[in-house]
């Protein structure tokens, strides 16, 4: 009994079972007992190496991710051992980790769509695939910038801005190429950010993309520019004459800044001379499908020099949002009297979702609006009423080239960050001398006093 014993208190649970029920059937189970106790041991020895090789398995799989993730953040190199960085922004955007080169892809792509509703004239409802443009821009060697950006538009192809420029001067920038005169705050806001489908019709004053070499700089509120330029792209006179060029500069206050409350003053002006190519004057009416200019000076003959300059102010104030321009022209003549001509706009923008119109002190601009919620991401993106009444006047002189007022009204619905739907109604009244559109007269109307109405849609999105 004393022997059994013994055994029994270092038997497995299952086997001191087996070996209580031998003792009490007697000493004839003893045997078989024995053989049962070899057997569970055998099969916890084989479940042990069974779970130390899963654990072995289990390891190495840790390892191997660890690994991969290092790898997966390790940066690429360049061929001179340059770590590399690759993101978007939204673009495809390639950068060393030092900074010193980068090559940042982008591009928009806005679609139009405009009915119009005749008065006296005719204006063709339709289409338009308004922008379509790649760009490719960044930094080599830390302090040379620069960008090619072209616009696919209507099946042409045009230069937009394409230039190189100098940052070794923190926070001076210096740029050579063909880019936008520092002039004006609808001409210094992109496209992607305007609150309405198309800039004012005072906006016929403001020259726009030149060739030429210009320097920027800023504080944290103010910013100042200026440059001397040729022509545009394309812009020389056929007759192997010399092309015209302008001067311009424009410089920027912002006594408040902040996120949600702005005040921007500004001023811009430029001077040019024609130099024997032609000056005229004329607009859309703030509507791109159509082709059609009501108002329109022609040629401006005798045109020596001229001047144009643009006081111009801005304040956001949480949701709410006003800017406004006022432009005069003036055009000194060869044996004619000189001419001046003006127009101003103001307009005023609301944000029913509680945004606030994102301005940018230092480059004195609006930038990117970023909905507080966008569409699919929890919320119903941005949404934005607008209001602008703007008017030219190109009458003076013997120059009848009519005065325009145009009233807008505007909804727009920024679905995210880079997604935006428009849409405008613009009621226009002209005067008589507004006569720029008479070839297309209805029968028995005569030209000028021209008042349509436009109702335009746009989807944009850039990139």
């Amino acid at each position: 009994m004393g022997h059994h014993a013994s055994r029994l208190f270092g038997l497995s649970p299952g086997a001191a079972v087996l070996l209580a029920v031998a003792l009490v059937n007697g000493t004839a189970w003893a045997g078989e007992v024995e053989v049962l106790q070899q057997q569970v041991d055998r099969l916890e020895a084989e479940l042990g190496r069974l779970k130390e090789q899963l654990n072995e398995v289990r390891r190495a799989q840790q390892e191997a991710a660890r690994a991969q993730a290092a790898r997966n953040a390790a940066p690429e190199k360049t061929a001179d051992g340059k770590a590399v960085k690759v993101t978007t922004k939204p673009g495809i955007a390639v950068e060393t980790e030092d900074g010193a080169f980068s090559a940042q892809i982008g591009g928009r792509i806005m679609v139009d769509s405009a009915w119009y509703g005749d008065d006296k004239s005719k204006l063709g409802d339709g289409t338009e695939l308004r922008r379509a443009r790649i760009l490719v821009k960044g930094t080599l060697l830390t302090d040379w910038d620069y960008k090619v950006e072209v616009d696919f538009s209507g099946n042409d192809v045009s230069l937009k801005d394409v230039y190189i420029a100098y940052a070794g001067f923190d926070p001076a920038v210096f740029t050579l190429g063909n880019f936008k005169i520092p002039f004006s705050l609808e001409g210094q806001t992109s496209s992607k950010y305007i609150t309405f489908m198309e800039r004012a019709l005072s906006f016929a004053f403001v020259p726009g993309r030149k060739i030429g070499i210009g320097g920027w700089t800023h504080g944290d509120n103010w910013s100042a520019g200026a440059g001397l330029f040729g022509d545009a792209v394309g812009g020389d006179v056929d007759s192997e004459g010399n092309e015209a060029w302008h001067a311009g500069g424009r410089v920027t206050y912002a006594p408040l800044s902040g996120k949600t409350r702005s005040l921007h003053l500004g001023f811009g002006a430029v001077y040019g001379d024609p130099n024997n190519d032609t000056l005229g004057f004329l607009e859309r009416p703030e509507s791109h499908v159509t082709d059609v200019r009501f108002v329109t000076t022609g040629t401006i003959m005798g045109a020596r020099a001229f001047y144009i300059v643009r006081p111009e102010v801005a304040a956001v104030l949480g949701p709410f949002a006003f800017q406004g321009e006022y432009t005069h022209t003036g055009v000194t003549r060869d044996r004619f009297d000189d001419v001046d001509f003006d127009g101003w706009y103001a307009e005023a923008s609301y944000f029913l979702t509680g945004e606030s119109r994102p301005f940018n002190p230092k480059r004195g601009n609006f930038g990117r609006l970023r909905p507080k919620a966008s569409l699919g991401d929890g919320g119903l993106g941005a949404w934005q009423i607008a209001v602008r009444y703007s008017t030219i006047d190109l009458t003076d002189e013997d120059i009848l080239g009519g005065e325009e007022i145009n009233v807008t009204l505007g909804l727009n619905w920024y679905l995210n960050p880079y997604v935006r739907l428009m849409l405008n109604t613009i009621w226009v009244d002209t005067d008589r001398n507004a006569t720029g559109n008479a070839l297309n007269t209805s029968s028995g109307e005569t030209p000028g006093d021209d008042d349509p109405f436009i109702v335009q849609v746009r989807g944009q999105i850039d990139f």
